[in-house]
């Protein structure tokens, strides 16, 4: 598990620009957040393995501002990515599915052919099913110190607001 974790002088310079200006520390969470999820997107978008793109290209971010504080969400709409991320139980899955894989990956053009390896794939992921990728927990293991040391300015620049200095 992958934790993130800032100074304790930084959430309560956070805490007390909440508290005193929380309008200003709302506009700089949010867009300390928006960087962050959006570095998180791109990693694992570059994590994921590509054969036609649509899971890569489900993956978006968002950020939302909530009482608790600024919330940041970094998801895909495609099931692939749960299968890829986490592997798969044996189960056998549509042929048709795998036929694009196998004209991608393994370069077999001819429609027969492809359909038959589809087939042959199905079958060992039936007895075997799918190994875990990981691609989105390597994406926030390679960003965290990144993440952080945004954080870490952010609540560097909301304390500095408050003793009166310039945005």
């Amino acid at each position: 598990m992958i934790e993130l974790s800032i100074s304790v002088g930084d959430l309560a310079s956070i805490a007390r620009g909440m508290r005193q200006a929380p309008e200003y520390t709302n506009e700089v969470l949010q867009a300390t957040m928006t960087e962050a999820t959006l570095l998180t997107q791109r990693e694992w978008q570059e994590n994921l393995p590509r054969v036609t793109g649509l899971t890569a290209n489900s993956i978006t971010s968002d950020i939302a501002s909530t009482p608790a504080g600024v919330l940041g969400i970094v998801s895909s709409s495609q099931p692939s990515a749960v299968f890829i991320e986490l592997g798969t139980k044996p189960h056998m899955p549509p042929v048709a599915a795998l036929v694009p894989w196998v004209k991608a990956v393994l370069g077999i053009r001819d429609p027969k052919e492809a359909e038959s390896t589809a087939f042959l794939v199905a079958r060992k992921i039936a007895r075997e099913g799918t190994p875990a990728r990981h691609p989105g927990a390597q994406a926030l293991s390679a960003v965290t110190g990144q993440v952080v040391a945004m954080f870490e300015r952010a609540a560097a620049q909301i304390a500095k607001h408050l003793v009166g200095g310039t945005k």
